[in-house]
């Protein structure tokens, strides 16, 4: 390593990076710069880490940091007071961010692009920000944000933006401003004094017996710290959020059901020691074929995946009515078979927490999860201590969308921060997060569905098969929806459904927006287009007179009451519909329809308390 200097917002920078060191742990790392978020380091592919490199926009995460030497980087730490509150304003008042994690990427992209093009046009906008990645947002609002940000240069009036007001306000996003300016802090952002960093080793295949892990090579390691496994766990090292069915570690002896089961875990004095030192960590399996669809989890003879529950997790059932007969007695008939596929959340933040040790011997958690008081309860009994020790705060996170319902690394964060005494901050890589986390059920659904001749349905079979993977998870709740589901917004008289959800050696499944919903909404709106096709009418005719109104009842059984708002959505696309078919578009229609909260007609209690 040699000394490097270059320009950095305008200041003599000068640090001793590693040879290999990306540009963006040097600012992260060295150079304390937070702007630059790390949404995919090293592979380039989402904008979150962008700089100006002597003026010209790139990846940080992409560029050794030998690179730089001499140039001048600019962040958006580094650009006038004047540029700073313009794209913030732009941003706020276009509504322009949501969890915010990639925006600062994109702000200072479009400092950049109006600077070369003052009036850049909508085309213009989208060929420059088509290197970033957004989760939430779509875009849209992101070329609108610019294209204000543009005018705002210009010299002309942004609109105003409303920070307080009551119930029917237009407010900018809360802390709006301080996101986009890459402000606000997201879990690695945290630093705390004498902060030591984690990194986890993880199984090399879906289903092996660990036969022997030695960590003697990542002990030795200058740098490191502790080394953990799972005969260092002082309490429950099994947990779940329904069922406590997934292994905080697997153990010598046991098999890992999955390639994000964790084997070890390091702390050390830095990032690269840690990462460094769980490459080091030597485990010996022995492979064994692992089951990798729910058809084979069920199949006589199939290998039980999780020592705690046999390979089916849970099956729902609903049934109304005589549907033999009621088919029997249909003027149309269809079957068809579908199968969706496991989809990866992506959220642009990867999965990070810290713990750190407070004086009064209590243990502070900071973490990006969904449910932390989920998480004080697993993390206290995995360190055997009591929950009111584990005080878990919430650090709003860089996108979640059910994906960080169960724990990913506060188990394993708080355990190195118990057995050193000291703060530790563990983040997983891209690569590692895909490999941890739950992913969106696939599903294999058979459907057999029958209508009267001017097409109003008569009855529903349908049968679901879905893949949980290695843990539970929430499985057995999302296939409980997707039965609950799996009729539609439409009135069925007669309807038999069951949904399993199966152990597999595959990632998990858990939560993911739509919660089995979406799946079930594959298969109906097909069947429905089929049915539509045989009666003579076209989707939207198919839909309507079948579409449930006050009073029906749904497919779980529940009479809806109040809320149904099927009708008044076909109404309101129902002219656009007719136009494109009659302009001789290919036009296609479906309907959704989600439960809210716990649904099928249970009261649903809740309270604030101002403090």
């Amino acid at each position: 390593m040699s000394e490097l200097s270059f320009t950095l917002n305008g200041a003599d920078a000068r640090v001793t990076p590693r040879d290999d060191e990306s540009l963006l742990e040097t600012l992260r790392e060295r150079c304390g710069i937070a702007s630059t978020k790390d949404g995919c380091a090293p592979q380039g592919q989402c904008g979150c880490c962008l700089v100006l490199i002597d003026g010209q926009p790139k990846v940080s995460c992409a560029t050794k940091s030998a690179k730089v030497a001499g140039k001048e980087i600019t962040t958006l730490e580094g650009v006038s007071a004047e540029d700073r509150e313009l794209v913030a304003r732009a941003f706020v008042a276009a509504a322009g961010l949501q969890c915010g994690f990639c925006i600062p990427g994109f702000a200072l992209r479009a400092l950049a692009l109006i600077e070369k093009s003052p009036e850049p046009s909508r085309d213009e906008i989208a060929k420059a920000i088509d290197v970033h990645l957004c989760r939430c947002t779509g875009y849209a609002k992101i070329i609108d944000a610019v294209e204000l940000l543009a005018r705002g240069k210009r010299g002309e009036a942004l609109p105003p933006v409303a920070l307080e007001g009551g119930v029917g306000a237009r407010l900018g996003r809360y802390r709006g401003a301080a996101m986009v300016l890459g402000d606000r802090p997201y879990t690695d952002d945290l630093q705390f004094d004498g902060m030591l960093h984690g990194a986890v080793r993880l199984s090399d295949h879906a289903r092996a017996r660990v036969v022997a892990i030695d960590t003697t090579k990542a002990e030795a390691l200058p740098g490191v710290v502790r080394v953990a496994t799972a005969k260092d766990v002082p309490g429950e090292r099994w947990y779940g959020l329904i069922y406590n069915d997934w292994p905080g570690f697997v153990a010598e002896g046991e098999e890992a059901r999955c390639v994000g089961d964790f084997i070890a875990a390091i702390a050390a004095v830095d990032r690269y020691t840690a990462q460094q030192a769980a490459a080091l960590v030597e485990v010996t399996y022995e492979p064994l074929p692992p089951v990798t669809s729910a058809k084979a989890s069920i199949a006589e003879g199939a290998p039980q995946v999780n020592p705690t529950h046999d390979n089916v997790l849970s099956r729902t059932a609903f049934k109304r009515g005589d549907v033999d007969d009621a088919l029997a007695g249909s003027a149309h008939v269809v079957s068809g078979s579908f199968q969706t596929q496991r989809i990866e959340h992506l959220y642009l933040e990867p999965e990070c927490a810290v713990a750190v040790p407070r004086d009064d011997g209590k243990l502070h958690l900071y973490t990006q999860g969904q449910g932390i008081f989920d998480d004080q309860r697993q993390v206290a009994k995995f360190l055997a201590r009591p929950v009111e020790d584990i005080h878990v705060e919430l650090v709003p996170n860089g996108g979640a969308f059910g994906g960080k319902e169960d724990m990913s690394i506060q188990a394993h964060t708080a355990l190195l921060s118990h057995l050193t005494g000291r703060p530790v901050k563990l983040a997983l890589t891209r690569e590692q997060s895909i490999r941890v986390h739950p992913k969106r059920h696939p599903i294999g659904m058979d459907y057999t569905v029958g209508c009267d001749a001017e097409g109003r349905l008569t009855a529903i079979r349908a049968r679901m098969l879905g893949d949980s993977g290695a843990y539970a998870s929430v499985g057995a709740k999302v296939l409980e929806r997707a039965a609950g589901h799996a009729c539609g917004p439409y009135r069925v008289p007669s309807v038999d459904i069951e949904a399993i959800a199966t152990y597999t050696n595959n990632p998990p499944c858990g939560a993911m927006r739509g919660f089995g919903a979406n799946q079930a909404s594959f298969g109906i709106e097909t069947c429905m287009d089929m049915l539509a096709e045989k009666v003579g009418i076209d989707g939207w005719e198919m839909r309507w007179r079948n579409a449930v109104d006050v009073g029906d009842m749904f497919t779980t059984g529940q009479v809806l009451e109040k809320s149904v708002g099927v009708k008044k959505t076909l109404q309101a696309v129902k002219d656009r519909y007719y136009a494109a078919k009659g302009a001789g578009k290919a036009v296609g229609i479906g309907c959704g329809i989600k439960n809210s909260g716990i649904g099928n007609g249970a009261k649903e209690w809740g309270m604030c308390r101002l403090a």
